[in-house]
């Protein structure tokens, strides 16, 4: 949008020279019969005359700038009220003020390339109900009462300390205005119409440009703040909204940006009863700074909950930005090809818990950012059904998720490149279920990260979320990746596939992985670190290493303790290089350590084993469980010393048969008698 502001003070404020001033007294147009009529009180300026009087189609003719003075202005519909430059005349703006009722526009309005700006004015309001308006230039309608003077060839135009009265509703409409569009009234309501602006469609419900009075001490005009009811826009559009609402009723199409600046309360899609998608082919931007004057009161609580901005049903080709100084903010079933930021800010009611919400099915082509004074909920609940709402969440960049004074709770599965949750104060915690699925992760918090036990514990915290210690075993799911960052008192993660972590600061960790797990690099800090039994292969890294280490044996299924200021030797790592397989066939659920292979001495060869000890050999220096061996039996033995595909069981005593039928060299020998 092009200098809106600029423009619009040009509008108010510039002097006008005009060619010649003629002035009529009160002349019958003969449009709007049975509404009040269009009846011309007088002209001042480059009005040079009317035709087509009675007839349903009036011209009126214009050679300079001019201001037309109305008693009332109604057109009928199939009829016509046209603005002419004649005679050559260019860039000329035109005022029309009115004085007595509301402008009730069923017809036509049209404004030829010569007229730049046309100004109508009437305090009392506007409606545009099944109308057509089309101008070449620029189009304002006002409810801000205007003063217009002529003199010394000069038209001076000032407003006047008026209340508006109504306001300006456009309804079954197709404008179409060549430059821009503006609307400055209390109340905006476009309501299933067509608006092309070319550049730019503007709606000033506050009096932020010094142009617009509001309605007088005690009056409430119906429906204040602007409403977008199933409408299509081509072009920008910029709203400027004072204490009211701004809402979009049952989706609607903008063709353009939308940009919002709101003292009040936005809610875009919020009553959606027809199932409509809301669309802005452009970037979305919207803040509220909030307004002590304008809350919601919640009606179970009576708490409250401040100001609101709500984005629904959505679908946005570019960014989207919210931001809300008041207090709730929720997002749902949003598609971006763009970021997304959503943010929540102090101001008016900074003593107002500030509250994020995404929920339903998201999509976002970009980045996501939350940044939160407070909680930040990635979900949903199901008031109706008393429980939490299904959804999920698909971010094709990084999610960085900040919730400065609160917990983030997460109960929908995430996907994303990278994920970063961090709570200032308090927890990071989702229902036990929602799996998040990323190549790197980085959880920081205050207290606690993992999973709550139950759904209706997560739904009892989802607003008042508390400091949860780990009193039970409930865990924060991933889905493989690494985790480069963990930095909190307690936590407890599992992993669905393979899991790296590479950086720790805490004081209690619970880890676990449904395949194989590494702990590896200098930045891992803890007092304690415990794998959970279902890791099938865990590979430890022992450089630097200050926690005491918890792991199950394979061997006997008892529980190990390392700590932190012993060194891993090799027997310590002394394990079965095979799993044993379930009636299921699946490995059990057991862990085995392997050292890092570099770091460690090779094994003994002394005392040579026994071809009759069915005990397996120990871990060799290897990091990987050997693919091949992965599923033999337990009483099956494998060195990597060399493989004979038909060797004689009865001489060779330093090979033991497969249940394959297989064999594999365990030592090659002599063999005494």
């Amino acid at each position: 949008m092009r200098n809106f502001a600029k423009k619009l003070s040009a509008i108010a404020l510039c002097t006008m020279f005009a060619t010649m001033q003629i002035s009529f007294a009160a002349m019958d147009t003969g449009l709007g019969g049975g509404i009040g009529g269009a009846v011309i009180d007088s002209t001042q300026g480059g009005f040079a005359g009317m035709n087509g009087a009675g007839t349903g189609n009036v011209d009126l003719n214009f050679n300079g700038n001019a201001h037309v003075n109305w008693g009332s202005l109604n057109i009928n519909n199939g009829e016509s009220l046209n603005f002419n430059a004649v005679n050559g005349a260019n860039d000329l703006t035109v005022v029309n003020t009115v004085n007595g009722g509301m402008s009730q526009i069923y017809g036509n309005i049209n404004a030829n390339d010569g007229i730049a700006k046309l100004i109508i004015s009437n305090p009392n309001g506007m409606l545009f109900d099944g109308a057509k308006f089309t101008t070449a230039g620029d189009l304002m309608l006002t409810t801000q009462a205007l003063g217009v003077n002529y003199v010394n060839g000069q038209l001076d135009i000032s407003k006047l300390n008026q209340a508006a009265i109504n306001g300006v509703t456009i309804q079954n409409s197709d404008f179409s205005v060549g430059g821009e569009f503006n609307i400055l009234s209390p109340s905006v309501n476009a309501i299933k119409s067509i608006i092309t602006a070319e550049q730019g469609f503007k709606l000033v419900t506050r009096n932020g440009q010094d142009y617009l009075v509001a309605p007088a001490d005690g009056q409430k005009i119906a429906n204040a703040g602007v409403k977008l009811e199933t409408v299509s826009v081509n072009g920008d559009v910029y709203i400027l909204s004072g204490e009211d609402i701004v809402k979009v009723v049952n989706g609607g199409t903008i063709n353009g940006d939308l940009t919002i600046d709101s003292q009040g309360v936005i809610a875009l899609n919020y009553s959606n009863p027809d199932k409509n998608v809301f669309e802005v082919k452009g970037n979305l931007d919207a803040k509220t700074t909030g307004s002590a004057s304008t809350n919601i009161i919640d009606a179970e609580s009576g708490n409250n909950l401040g100001s609101m901005v709500y984005l629904a049903n959505a679908k946005v080709d570019g960014d989207v930005k919210l931001a809300n100084a008041g207090g709730v903010m929720e997002v749902g079933n949003l598609t971006t090809g763009g970021n997304v930021s959503l943010k929540t800010t102090t101001g008016v009611n900074d003593h107002i818990k500030h509250y994020v919400h995404l929920v339903g099915k998201n999509n976002i082509g970009g980045n996501l950012n939350i940044d939160s004074i407070h909680n930040i909920h990635i979900g949903g609940y199901n008031f109706e059904e008393g429980q939490i709402a299904a959804g999920s969440l698909n971010v094709d960049g990084t999610i960085d998720a900040l919730a400065r004074e609160g917990s983030i709770g997460i109960s929908v599965d995430t996907t994303a490149q990278a994920i970063a949750l961090e709570s200032g104060t308090l927890n990071i915690i989702t229902d036990g279920k929602a799996t998040l699925t990323a190549d790197e992760y980085s959880f920081i918090a205050d207290g606690y990260v993992g999973g709550l036990d139950s759904t209706e514990k997560f739904i009892g915290t989802m607003e008042g979320y508390k400091l949860l210690p780990p009193t039970t075993l409930s865990l924060l799911y991933v889905d493989g990746g690494t985790i480069t960052n963990l930095d909190t008192q307690y936590a407890a993660i599992g992993s669905k596939s393979n899991l790296d972590v590479t950086g720790v600061n805490a004081d209690k960790v619970y880890l676990e992985a449904e395949n194989d797990m590494k702990i590896t690099g200098n930045d891992v800090h803890a007092n304690q670190i415990r794998v959970g039994n279902k890791t099938d292969n865990l590979t430890v890294e022992t450089a630097s290493r200050d926690y005491d280490l918890k792991y199950t044996n394979i061997r006997d299924a008892q529980e190990i303790v390392i700590n932190g200021n012993t060194e891993i030797t090799y027997d310590m790592a002394n394990g079965e290089n095979g799993l044993n397989v379930n009636e299921n066939g699946r490995p059990n659920n057991t862990t085995y350590l392997v050292v890092n292979g570099g770091d460690q001495p090779g094994p003994d060869p002394e005392p040579l084993p026994n071809p009759e000890d069915h005990d397996n050999v120990k871990i060799l220096n290897n990091l990987q469980r050997d693919q091949i061996n992965a599923a033999i039996d337990a009483n099956s033995v494998y060195t990597p010393v060399a493989f004979a595909a038909d060797l004689d069981e009865e001489i060779d005593k330093g090979v033991r048969k497969n249940v394959d039928g297989s064999v594999t060299v365990v030592k090659t020998y002599a063999m005494g008698k």
